[in-house]
């Protein structure tokens, strides 16, 4: 919810709550927490955090900006994910979860993020090397240099980097690999890729 965070207080639970934020031209024009104990519980403290966010939000002729509703937002939303906690499972920054969301994502990414949010695949290590890469590709995979970049939306160079050492791959094609090893995805086809 767009200016409106969850504030768990751990040190002080009985003041966890919703806080609202808004920014205008630099400065906070509103910055106010929403106690649940005060409002009878989180839902009711939610509600008066939107009504809230929604009178300054009008007061000060912000405006929000609309939800992107790719398939990657809608995988989260309904994981009852941020995008912050999104980008961690797939060892990625919260900026590239939302650019994700806002254009085009790899088929890839889609699907290790639906198989990571409905418990097919625990949130592997990334502790993956070149070898393991070139293992991975090669033996369980069975794939060339090219499938395998295709299969992740990458340049074909890049496969033969990461396998070489000479450049790090993105944390989630780390576990994407990591994923594949560990037995997921084995069957996985690339027929609609070498078309």
């Amino acid at each position: 919810m767009q200016g409106i965070t969850r504030d768990h207080r751990v040190a002080t639970p009985s003041d966890a709550g919703w806080r609202v934020r808004l920014m205008k031209d630099g400065q906070f024009v509103a910055d106010r927490h929403f106690r649940d104990q005060a409002y009878g519980g989180p839902q009711r403290a939610k509600k008066a955090a939107r009504c809230y966010r929604d009178d300054m939000v009008k007061e000060h002729g912000i405006v929000l900006t609309v939800a992107s509703e790719g398939d990657l937002a809608v995988l989260r939303r309904v994981a009852g994910l941020t995008q912050r906690e999104l980008a961690q499972v797939l060892r990625v920054s919260s900026a590239q979860v939302a650019k994700w969301e806002r254009g085009a994502v790899p088929a890839a990414v889609l699907s290790l993020t639906g198989a990571l949010l409905s418990r097919q695949v625990s949130s592997p290590s990334t502790d993956i090397s070149g070898d393991d890469i070139r293992r991975i590709r090669t033996q369980v995979l069975k794939w060339t240099q090219q499938q395998l970049a295709a299969e992740l939306d990458r340049a074909y160079a890049a496969v033969g980097h990461w396998e070489r050492g000479g450049r790090q791959a993105p944390g989630w094609v780390l576990v994407y690999l990591q994923a594949v090893n560990d037995g997921w995805n084995r069957e996985h086809s690339t027929e609609s890729n070498s078309a």
